[in-house]
């Protein structure tokens, strides 16, 4: 049996033992549940949402316009702290200019920004898109440019031996150090756009997952909270999975070393 399996496995018994658990409690009355439904009354919620996808509430539009919301967000943040990353490695000039205010942002709570970009952008998808990428952005930013510093002194003399000039050294050497880093990262600023795109959709909107989930608990439904977060939770799941695939396309020399060990 392969440790995925296992891992799977343990996963499944874990979640009907705290299910069934989490059942009885709420039955036997231990718990309101208006402040924790029961797991029956989640399932119904989110066989209402599957029944209503493409039905009278049409669930499938705010579940669009909320992925593109995230997946615009992560492409614009990633591309950024990319870009700036680099820039702060190769220029030094760059570092003392940017990663202050860079240092300076991501210290300030990103909540507080939401109205900000609803206020200065509307009410439509830009401020959502904006929030996403703006939550996303720093940790893809710190590990592009402890990728890029990773190179070893010998190895920069090596390149310059062959006569290899900027580019292809940044290229063939810091870049393909740098992946493994960025590619951690990326995993982690997607679940962190998924957070910021429901966060502005919290501070204004009339449409999407974030609204849904707002609208519900602001009726005190609860079990439909819990299936909104779970839709969330898988939505965020999948785009982790896309970024895990395409990083064993992309990086696949680290998993070669694994399968050589």
């Amino acid at each position: 049996m392969t440790e995925g399996v296992k891992s799977g496995l343990t996963f499944v018994v874990s979640l009907v033992v705290i299910s069934l658990l989490w059942e009885a409690a709420v039955s036997a009355g231990n718990i309101n549940s208006i402040v924790l439904p029961p797991p029956s009354e989640i399932l119904q919620s989110l066989k209402y949402f599957v029944t209503n996808f493409t039905g009278r509430i049409a669930y499938w539009e705010d579940t669009w316009i909320t992925v593109q919301e995230i997946i615009l967000g992560f492409l614009l943040g990633t591309t950024f702290a990319i870009i700036v990353g680099t820039l702060v490695v190769e220029f030094a000039p760059m570092k003392r200019l940017i990663i202050p205010y860079m240092i300076a942002l991501n210290s300030t709570p990103k909540i507080a920004f939401a109205p900000l970009f609803a206020i200065w952008f509307g009410f439509g998808a830009m401020p959502k898109i904006l929030m996403a990428a703006f939550i996303c952005c720093f940790p893809v930013l710190m590990n592009t440019i402890s990728g890029l510093q990773a190179v070893e002194s010998d190895q920069l003399e090596l390149m310059a031996v062959l006569r290899a000039n900027r580019w292809q050294t940044f290229r063939r050497l810091k870049l393909k150090l740098a992946l493994p880093y960025i590619f951690a990262s990326l995993k982690t600023a997607m679940a962190f756009a998924t957070i910021g795109a429901v966060i502005g959709e919290f501070a204004g909107a009339i449409d999407g997952l974030g609204f849904q989930l707002e609208f519900a608990a602001a009726r005190l439904r609860t079990a439909n909270v819990f299936a909104f977060l779970i839709v969330l939770s898988v939505i965020a799941y999948i785009l982790y999975i896309i970024i895990e695939l395409l990083e064993r396309r992309v990086v696949f020399w680290t998993r070669l070393g694994k399968t050589s060990e």
